[in-house]
């Protein structure tokens, strides 16, 4: 079990008046995931991770591990001061990621690189508030920040508005104390469930630097699950630090990184019967309701409206959990739909 603060019952509602201070949000997911928290070795977590829902084999791990060693390894502080690791932290990171990507690369059952979801993961030093808030709290400031084709001073986002624009990934927390780097870690969690809304599950990294540990947390809709603290200079560490990043880059589908492949909070594909194989692309025309969270049922009500291909009503409603049709305007050649999005169950079990 996480080190957490007093745990309460709380849920969704606690986060309902959208509290603009960083200190009493992480209060109150503190509270909202503090029992609701597990931990388990690498080899659980790199089996909840994992596309195929089993962990890389032992010699994959072994051999990134190989890999690993014969990189130039980062000079670790001898001090406690936080932001001297930032920098050694982000090239062991990014060492990791290129090691798995090359043993991949040559193992015969591995998936090629280019269909990998995370082919050109990056980590960088960050540090400064993104370019985006969350809800009107102010932009949370992660001290390392995980995404695609990174560059350093480059500014990233949460939802980027822009094709130029990065977008965050795989945000990292850096503390001395492992209550705190929690609660920060689930804020940054926040957002990217923020970010996209249908989301089953987001990855953060948390790291104490004073006993050079690192932890996957793996947060849902259940709650929070993370790996036990893995040493960066111990080689078991490495090793289950790069067993579950092995699970990670091979991710071939969005639904394997935890996203929805039927809807991306613009558009969404319905079924309107039994024998349509085609269906719809009903467009979102207004968010009616958000229920923002990390743990709970995170209730999405949209207003949505699609054209029939006979340019008139469907009479048959989707075939998609908790939609109900609500009939379109008299003599309209639309159907709006009411769609409420949350109780679906996560593929990550919680419990052991």
């Amino acid at each position: 079990m996480f080190p957490m603060s007093e745990p309460s019952s709380s849920n969704e509602s606690d986060l309902k008046e959208s509290p603009s201070n960083e200190s009493d949000i992480q209060e109150s997911l503190s509270n909202d995931i503090g029992n609701h928290s597990w931990e388990f070795n690498a080899y659980r977590i790199a089996k909840m991770l994992s596309a195929v829902d089993e962990g890389p084999p032992e010699v994959l791990v072994d051999s990134a591990h190989e890999a690993l060693e014969k990189k130039v390894s980062p000079v670790w502080p001898t001090v406690d001061a936080e932001r001297a690791w930032y920098s050694p932290l982000a090239a062991f990171l990014n060492n990791c990621v290129d090691a798995c990507h090359r043993v991949l690369d040559e193992h015969p059952r591995s998936v090629k690189r280019s269909s990998r979801v995370y082919d050109r993961l990056k980590f960088i030093v960050y540090d400064k508030p993104m370019l985006d808030e969350v809800e009107g709290a102010s932009p949370v400031q992660p001290n390392l920040v995980g995404g695609l084709d990174l560059e350093f001073h480059e500014h990233v986002a949460w939802s980027p508005k822009s094709t130029f624009i990065k977008q965050a990934l795989m945000p990292v927390d850096v503390e001395e104390d492992w209550v705190f780097i929690v609660t920060q870690a689930a804020t940054h969690a926040r957002c990217l469930f923020s970010a996209s809304p249908p989301r089953r599950f987001s990855v953060v990294l948390g790291f104490q630097h004073t006993s050079a540990e690192l932890r996957f947390l793996v947060f849902y809709r259940s709650g929070l699950t993370g790996s036990k603290a893995c040493s960066v200079k111990d080689p078991q560490g490495q090793k289950d630090i790069l067993r579950i990043f092995l699970s990670i880059l091979q991710w071939t589908s969005a639904n394997d990184a935890g996203f929805f492949e039927f809807f991306d909070d613009f558009e969404m594909s319905l079924l309107r019967h039994k024998s349509d194989e085609t269906g719809v692309v009903a467009n979102v025309t207004k968010v009616l309701h958000d229920g923002l969270c990390v743990r709970g049922r995170a209730p999405r009500v949209l207003l949505m409206d699609y054209s029939t291909s006979e340019g008139k009503e469907s009479c048959n409603p989707p075939l998609i959990p908790n939609i109900r049709t609500c009939g379109p305007p008299e003599g309209g050649a639309h159907t709006e739909q009411v769609t409420k999005q949350g109780d679906g169950e996560t593929r990550m079990s919680s419990h052991p």
